[in-house]
């Protein structure tokens, strides 16, 4: 090391081995040095025990509520010391943060396009429904044909989502267009506004089940089959997730990571 330095490091005489000033100068970065190695050895071992580590997350606040919130609960609990940060965007907004990398997970409304770079894995299947308030009961009495929708205020999420998106292709499907009296952000704006009787909401059921359950809303009847669908858990194909992310995904049913 001396000869490759081009310098002396150690003084040698009968009292032992001294180190120079320019030996001491060394010893000093290298114990840095090896400090750093450590601390990240440390700090590696701490994420891969699960006592460290973050987690990005790309939602809708409807999945949130409906599939999130209990799942980031039991989570927490298990592991308090992950950080987890949960980024409320629509469903081509989420992907779009994944691809980007700005988050390690998307959770999102399915179907959505076949994309190459995406592994999707459905985590929790959800049932479109149109729901009236006390104003409009009467139509929860007797079974209803699409077309009907026509004769009262709809009220939609805005196009932008992809919950939206599908109704309309469903209801194109059976040759009905609807023009939406209202359009939301928000489903439970929605339910609120047909609970006081602004109109028929187009919604998804598990949102409003307590709703239904304590009769402050009524789910329609069809002749047609609405749709059922899922929320889907998409990853990126290629990237391996984080030591806190695994354990995120290996808490959620159906849980799948891409090879």
């Amino acid at each position: 090391m001396e000869s490759k330095l081009g310098g002396k490091l150690f003084d040698r005489n009968a009292r032992g081995v001294q180190l120079t000033m320019e030996g001491k100068v060394l010893f000093s970065y290298v114990n840095n040095a090896v400090l750093l190695i450590e601390n990240a050895q440390a700090k590696l071992s701490a994420m891969r025990n699960l006592q460290a580590g973050d987690i990005k997350i790309g939602a809708s606040d409807t999945i949130c509520s409906l599939f999130l919130l209990p799942v980031l609960k039991n989570f927490n609990t298990k592991y308090p010391d992950i950080h987890i940060s949960v980024t409320n965007r629509t469903t081509w907004e989420s992907i779009n943060l994944l691809k980007e990398g700005a988050v390690d997970l998307s959770f999102v409304n399915l179907p959505v396009d076949e994309d190459p770079l995406l592994f999707v894995t459905p985590v929790m299947p959800i049932k479109d429904c149109f729901v009236v308030g006390e104003k409009y009961a009467y139509l929860a009495d007797s079974v209803l044909e699409l077309n009907e929708l026509r004769d009262y205020p709809v009220l939609m999420l805005e196009k932008a989502s992809n919950s939206r998106k599908q109704m309309d292709l469903f209801l194109s499907g059976h040759h009905v267009a609807i023009r939406p009296a209202i359009e939301l952000g928000s489903l439970l704006l929605l339910a609120q506004f047909a609970k006081i009787g602004l109109g028929v909401a187009a919604t998804i059921k598990e949102d409003v089940q307590e709703m239904l359950d304590r009769r402050e809303l009524f789910e329609l009847r069809f002749r047609e089959t609405l749709p059922t669908r899922q929320i889907g858990l998409l990853q990126m194909k290629g990237v391996t997730p984080s030591f806190a992310a695994k354990a995120f995904i290996n808490t959620l049913p159906n849980a799948v990571r891409p090879s």
